[in-house]
């Protein structure tokens, strides 16, 4: 019940941000918690084999590059991944899933997505 009140609330947010909401200090940046890696989880994706009962497919968008890897979606906020400028790590449904940053960013925000002028 916790990711399902997570994803209303993210879903809702995705879109006010797609509706062209004016954050002048952009999203905010996912961050690999110190001591994590994706190099030894398995690819996935729509073209690739399904993902290990227990993982989900979800895409991390990590230093601009977004990559696709079989993971658990209970710990992924918690333990692999976190985010910059006082925004909070949220999963979007979809396939593959997407792992963002919600809310207003203060700093180290990805200036890449940002609506200012």
């Amino acid at each position: 019940m916790r990711w399902m009140r997570m994803l209303g609330g993210c879903l809702t947010v995705m879109a006010l941000a797609a509706c062209g909401s004016n954050d002048e200090g952009g999203q905010g940046k996912l961050k690999l918690q110190e001591g994590q890696s994706l190099d030894l989880m398995q690819e996935c994706g729509v073209d690739l084999p399904q993902c290990p009962q227990g993982l989900s497919c979800l895409v991390l968008k990590l230093d601009g590059v977004s990559k696709a890897r079989c993971v658990d979606d209970s710990k992924v906020c918690s333990e692999l991944v976190s985010c910059t400028g006082g925004t909070e790590c949220a999963i979007l449904a979809s396939y593959p899933g997407q792992v963002v940053c919600s809310g207003k960013c203060t700093s180290d925000c990805d200036s890449t997505v940002s609506h200012s002028p």
